[in-house]
Protein backbone atom coordinates (compact mmCIF):
# COMPACT_ATOMS: atom_id res chain seq x y z
CA UNK A 1 0.00 0.00 0.00
CA UNK A 2 2.91 2.23 0.88
CA UNK A 3 4.31 2.11 -3.16
CA UNK A 4 0.30 2.33 -4.18
CA UNK A 5 0.46 5.84 -1.99
CA UNK A 6 3.44 7.16 -3.96
CA UNK A 7 2.70 6.40 -6.66
CA UNK A 8 -0.77 8.64 -6.44
CA UNK A 9 1.74 11.23 -4.46
CA UNK A 10 3.49 11.54 -7.60
CA UNK A 11 0.79 11.79 -9.87
CA UNK A 12 -1.00 13.74 -8.12
CA UNK A 13 2.10 16.04 -7.90
CA UNK A 14 2.53 15.94 -11.77
CA UNK A 15 -0.82 16.93 -12.21
CA UNK A 16 -1.26 19.59 -9.52
CA UNK A 17 2.48 21.01 -11.12
CA UNK A 18 0.61 20.45 -14.77
CA UNK A 19 -2.32 22.37 -13.55
CA UNK A 20 -0.79 25.09 -12.04
CA UNK A 21 1.36 25.68 -14.98
CA UNK A 22 -1.88 26.15 -16.83
CA UNK A 23 -3.46 28.23 -14.19
CA UNK A 24 -0.80 30.49 -13.20
CA UNK A 25 -0.23 31.14 -17.36
CA UNK A 26 -3.82 31.71 -18.40
CA UNK A 27 -4.83 34.01 -15.74
CA UNK A 28 -1.33 35.83 -14.92
CA UNK A 29 -0.94 39.42 -15.51
CA UNK A 30 1.57 38.64 -17.98
CA UNK A 31 -0.04 36.74 -20.14
CA UNK A 32 -3.23 38.64 -20.48
CA UNK A 33 -0.88 41.78 -21.30
CA UNK A 34 0.92 39.96 -23.99
CA UNK A 35 -2.35 38.41 -25.22
CA UNK A 36 -3.45 42.25 -25.12
CA UNK A 37 -0.59 43.58 -27.03
CA UNK A 38 -0.99 40.44 -29.81
CA UNK A 39 -4.50 41.58 -30.12
CA UNK A 40 -3.49 44.79 -31.02
CA UNK A 41 -0.80 43.69 -33.07
CA UNK A 42 -3.23 41.49 -34.76
CA UNK A 43 -5.72 44.24 -35.36
CA UNK A 44 -3.03 47.00 -36.27
CA UNK A 45 -1.67 44.26 -39.27
CA UNK A 46 -5.70 44.14 -40.22
CA UNK A 47 -5.54 47.82 -40.09
CA UNK A 48 -2.55 48.27 -42.53
CA UNK A 49 -3.72 45.90 -44.92
CA UNK A 50 -7.25 47.75 -45.40
CA UNK A 51 -5.43 50.82 -46.17
CA UNK A 52 -2.67 49.32 -48.22
CA UNK A 53 -6.16 47.99 -50.17
CA UNK A 54 -7.78 52.03 -50.19
CA UNK A 55 -3.90 53.20 -51.45
CA UNK A 56 -4.40 51.12 -54.38
CA UNK A 57 -7.56 51.58 -54.90
CA UNK A 58 -7.28 55.47 -54.91
CA UNK A 59 -4.06 55.00 -57.16
CA UNK A 60 -6.07 52.78 -59.59
CA UNK A 61 -9.16 55.24 -59.98
CA UNK A 62 -6.20 58.26 -59.96
CA UNK A 63 -4.49 56.18 -63.08
CA UNK A 64 -8.03 55.57 -64.43
CA UNK A 65 -8.85 59.54 -64.51
CA UNK A 66 -5.94 60.71 -65.75
CA UNK A 67 -5.94 58.18 -68.52
CA UNK A 68 -9.24 59.60 -69.22
CA UNK A 69 -8.37 62.87 -69.67
CA UNK A 70 -5.54 62.32 -72.10
CA UNK A 71 -7.85 60.70 -73.95
CA UNK A 72 -10.01 64.05 -73.95
CA UNK A 73 -7.12 66.13 -74.22
CA UNK A 74 -6.25 64.16 -77.46
CA UNK A 75 -9.85 64.69 -78.83
CA UNK A 76 -9.87 68.38 -78.08
CA UNK A 77 -6.30 68.78 -79.47
CA UNK A 78 -7.68 66.93 -82.53
CA UNK A 79 -10.89 69.00 -82.97
CA UNK A 80 -8.79 71.98 -82.78
CA UNK A 81 -6.63 70.85 -85.21
CA UNK A 82 -8.76 69.81 -87.99
CA UNK A 83 -11.13 72.74 -87.34
CA UNK A 84 -8.34 75.64 -86.90
CA UNK A 85 -8.23 75.82 -90.71
CA UNK A 86 -11.68 76.50 -91.13
CA UNK A 87 -12.13 79.15 -88.70
CA UNK A 88 -9.15 81.15 -89.68
CA UNK A 89 -6.82 81.50 -92.60
CA UNK A 90 -3.30 81.69 -93.62
CA UNK A 91 -3.70 84.57 -94.82
CA UNK A 92 -5.69 85.93 -91.88
CA UNK A 93 -2.60 84.99 -89.80
CA UNK A 94 -0.55 86.84 -92.02
CA UNK A 95 -2.42 89.63 -92.34
CA UNK A 96 -2.72 89.65 -88.26
CA UNK A 97 0.94 89.63 -88.00
CA UNK A 98 0.88 86.68 -85.50
CA UNK A 99 3.70 83.96 -85.48
CA UNK A 100 2.69 80.74 -84.94
CA UNK A 101 6.08 80.69 -82.33
CA UNK A 102 7.19 83.34 -80.98
CA UNK A 103 11.53 83.76 -81.10
CA UNK A 104 12.90 86.66 -79.13
CA UNK A 105 16.22 88.44 -79.06
CA UNK A 106 18.51 88.27 -76.50
CA UNK A 107 17.02 91.94 -75.31
CA UNK A 108 13.40 91.14 -75.94
CA UNK A 109 14.03 88.09 -73.24
CA UNK A 110 15.94 89.79 -70.62
CA UNK A 111 12.86 92.75 -70.86
CA UNK A 112 10.67 90.43 -70.56
CA UNK A 113 11.46 87.82 -68.62
CA UNK A 114 13.07 89.37 -65.27
CA UNK A 115 13.88 86.54 -63.50
CA UNK A 116 16.02 85.19 -66.46
CA UNK A 117 17.70 88.48 -67.62
CA UNK A 118 19.95 90.94 -65.35
CA UNK A 119 17.44 93.41 -64.98
CA UNK A 120 15.39 93.70 -61.74
CA UNK A 121 11.90 93.51 -61.98
CA UNK A 122 10.03 97.17 -61.48
CA UNK A 123 9.02 96.19 -57.38
CA UNK A 124 12.91 95.99 -56.46
CA UNK A 125 14.61 98.85 -54.53
CA UNK A 126 17.95 98.30 -55.18
CA UNK A 127 18.96 99.56 -51.38
CA UNK A 128 18.95 96.75 -48.92
CA UNK A 129 16.90 96.78 -45.67
CA UNK A 130 19.93 94.98 -43.62
CA UNK A 131 17.59 92.63 -42.48
CA UNK A 132 19.11 89.68 -44.00
CA UNK A 133 22.75 90.52 -43.52
CA UNK A 134 25.40 88.61 -45.58
CA UNK A 135 28.87 87.95 -44.46
CA UNK A 136 30.59 91.00 -46.02
CA UNK A 137 28.06 93.21 -44.57
CA UNK A 138 28.45 91.75 -40.86
CA UNK A 139 32.34 92.90 -41.06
Amino acid sequence: MDSEMTTYLIIGLVLGLIIGVIFTNVLSPKSRKYNQVKRDLDEAKQELVAQKQMIVKHFSHSAEILDNMAKEFRRLYQHMAENSSNLISQEDLDSLKVAPTMHLSEDETHIDNPLTGTTPPKDYSGNPSGLLKTEETKD
